[in-house]
């Protein structure tokens, strides 16, 4: 239990830094994913393993998606829940939005605040919405590259939550979350016809896996000390 709540303390210390990866705390493995791909990362309270078959899809340019998780055995969620793109900032730009229109839980549309995009590591690389980061909120600080690390559909990202829905959403047992989302600012319309056998706006893609859970220690460690490093930037910067 004492490893556990480690685990979950350097977790916590991970993510505070909105800038920093948490990929080794992922709930998908996104190594293997494609460029563009959408999808959740959920993690469990005690940032372990789990089973759930997860739902992720190719995002093409501007239009509506979802990704979801199914079949989870009634976990508790972590402090931090997130839907992101893999390599999206470098994949589209960094001014595309993605705005969260809705989260189901177990079969239940929840109430949500509107939340903003932002980039998910310190070299702009992959994008994230927090669906529920305790951590985080947005900042007008701009990158290195003179972009503004977080954005919003509407302009407006300084009004914006990182904690979409309620706590109470984390005690409660989770079997299924549907995520739908809206993608602006690509400068590629996903409905429209590319080529004449063109079917399909968004490739969907489904899997079956267990949760990485917790990261090894050399992992935790090469975590902790990029997020100390960024901590100092932002206070140099400041």
């Amino acid at each position: 239990m004492k490893i556990k709540k480690i685990v979950a303390a350097i977790a916590a210390a991970a993510v505070a830094v909105s800038t920093m990866a948490v990929s080794a705390f992922a709930a998908q493995n996104a190594d293997s994913f494609a460029d563009g791909t959408a999808y959740l990362n959920i993690n469990d309270s005690e940032w372990s393993d789990f089973d759930a078959t997860w739902e992720n899809v190719q995002i093409t340019g501007d239009g509506d998606y979802t990704v979801s998780m199914t079949g989870a055995d009634g976990i508790a969620l972590a402090q931090f829940n997130a839907l992101e793109v893999k390599n999206g900032e470098t994949f589209f730009n960094r001014t595309y939005t993605i705005t969260v229109t809705s989260i189901m839980i177990n079969g239940t549309e929840q109430k949500i605040a509107d939340g903003y995009t932002c980039s998910a590591d310190g070299n702009a690389i992959n994008t994230r919405v927090n669906l529920y980061n305790e951590w985080n909120s947005p900042s007008e600080e701009v990158s290195d590259d003179g972009n503004v690390d977080c954005r919003a559909a509407d302009g407006d990202f300084m009004s914006k939550s990182a904690t979409m829905i309620d706590s109470s959403c984390l005690e409660a047992g989770t079997n299924d979350i549907v995520v739908k989302f809206t993608v602006a600012g690509t400068g590629v319309d996903a409905a429209a016809d590319t080529t004449a056998d063109t079917t399909d706006a968004a490739e969907t893609t489904e899997t079956t896996s267990t949760a990485t859970g917790n990261a090894s220690a050399a992992a935790i460690a090469a975590v902790m000390a990029a997020a100390g490093v960024a901590a100092i930037a932002a206070k140099k910067r400041k």
